[in-house]
């Protein structure tokens, strides 16, 4: 028995030392060009990652290589072996050749939806929709006699709106909160919106519920009865703020920078109360961000580890993870700029600086942003992005008091993995 387990380890390390040898690299390579020669791009890619296994910094298997993946089909796979020859060690010709056939390749990928704002589009650091096999979406509206009957109707008038300018966007309305992806609800508006004359305040809100595990679970969307001086939204706001929350609902987290879009902050600021008289309509760039948001390979999905060979590979797409943070951070502070009564801005903006790796930061910006939470639900997150913080500076007993506190809010399967994890570590 001694004998057969000695001979297997020897044939494993023949084996190992073969496909790291010189004369493995070589074959390879010559059998990868052979094929790349041929014009079957696809099939020399493997000979070339073998010989490059072997001799992993040689210049010109690396060359021809990058040439190989430019020249195939561009899916996932090839768009992300690519990107990461481009950006990543050693800054040889071949990866400075990877930079200009990325830059092509992401021309080529969005050149039907050239106008559009994807970058702003991004939740902190993440790509956060639906996968699309869940259409139609399923939508509850929680408690519609407490507001006027035109409010409920210019609601659905938007999200069939939506429906009608995609190809593929659905919704089907059901009868209970439980079974629904998307609840939408009715609340009165915080008397702290207003000081003295001058009121700051938004007409609706949205909210994703997720998991521990990155899976969305459902969408919030909340409207205020009332304005802060007590009169009700013309159809005319309900309709419009109801169109740009649903593409909040639909993944698109962020805010375009031009007022055009329909994705566009706006500041609700009076002193007196001045109703919108016109609606909104979806352009070509609202459209089109979103169609290229669901091509784009998710981080956060209804269907866990939501992976195809026909999505877009993220970075390519939007850019390295240091420049998309520093992009969100400035989002998220002018949208606290426009609504600083409301906590949901304090804690996307807290996000974004714990994944730049400024914790203090983020403490900081929670801290301010719970004071102004009006539901349970942010409460929540404020303890739950608290305790993960404390967690990733290993301080365990604030992680663990900060976690307690989320679960006394809500008894969420995330906070008790959490938990789990803190109590490891205390060990």
């Amino acid at each position: 028995m001694r004998k057969l387990l000695l001979f297997i380890l020897l044939v494993v390390l023949g084996v190992a030392l073969f496909y790291k040898s010189p004369f493995s690299a070589l074959y390879n390579y010559n059998k990868g060009k052979d094929l790349y020669t041929a014009g079957s791009y696809e099939q020399s890619i493997p000979y070339f990652e073998r010989a490059l296994f072997a001799k992993p910094n040689d210049n010109l298997m690396r060359y021809t290589y990058v040439l190989a993946l430019s020249k195939s089909k561009p899916v996932y796979s090839v768009q992300k072996k690519l990107y990461e020859i481009a950006t990543g060690q050693p800054q040889d010709e071949a990866a400075k050749t990877a930079r200009l056939k990325a830059l092509n390749l992401k021309y080529k990928l969005v050149a039907d939806f050239k106008n559009n704002y994807i970058n702003n589009a991004i939740y902190g650091n993440d790509i956060l929709r639906w996968d699309i096999r869940s259409f139609p979406l399923k939508l509850y509206i929680e408690n519609p006699d407490d507001v006027p009957a035109y409010y409920v109707t210019n609601i659905n008038k938007a999200f069939d709106k939506w429906a009608s300018r995609t190809n593929f966007v659905k919704f089907t309305q059901v009868n209970d909160a439980k079974s629904a992806d998307i609840i939408i609800s009715f609340k009165d508006i915080p008397s702290s919106s207003c000081t003295g004359k001058i009121c700051n305040y938004t007409v609706a809100y949205t909210e994703p519920e997720i998991s521990g595990k990155n899976i969305l679970k459902k969408m919030h969307l909340t409207f205020y009865k009332t304005n802060p001086r007590n009169d009700r939204f013309s159809e005319y706001e309900v309709y419009n703020t109801a169109l740009h929350e649903i593409g909040h609902t639909l993944g698109i987290m962020g805010h375009s920078e031009f007022p055009m879009d329909i994705m566009y902050a706006q500041k609700e600021t009076s002193s007196t109360y001045m109703p919108s008289l016109t609606s909104q309509d979806l352009n070509a760039r609202d459209i089109n961000t979103l169609i290229l948001l669901y091509r784009i390979e998710p981080t956060i999905s209804n269907t866990p580890n939501l992976s195809s060979e026909t999505f877009y590979y993220a970075p390519l797409i939007i850019g390295e993870d240091d420049e998309r943070i520093q992009k969100k951070i400035q989002e998220y502070s002018d949208y606290i700029s426009r609504y600083p009564n409301i906590s949901s801005g304090y804690i996307n903006l807290a996000s974004a600086y714990a994944d730049s790796g400024d914790f203090d930061k983020a403490l900081s910006t929670l801290n301010k942003g719970s004071m102004y939470v009006q539901s349970n639900d942010e409460r929540f997150l404020i303890e739950y992005n608290k305790a993960a913080i404390y967690f990733n500076q290993q301080k365990y007993s604030l992680a663990l008091e900060a976690a307690n506190n989320a679960k006394s809010i809500k008894d969420d399967n995330a906070v008790n993995e959490l938990i789990d994890e803190i109590n490891q570590m205390q060990q």
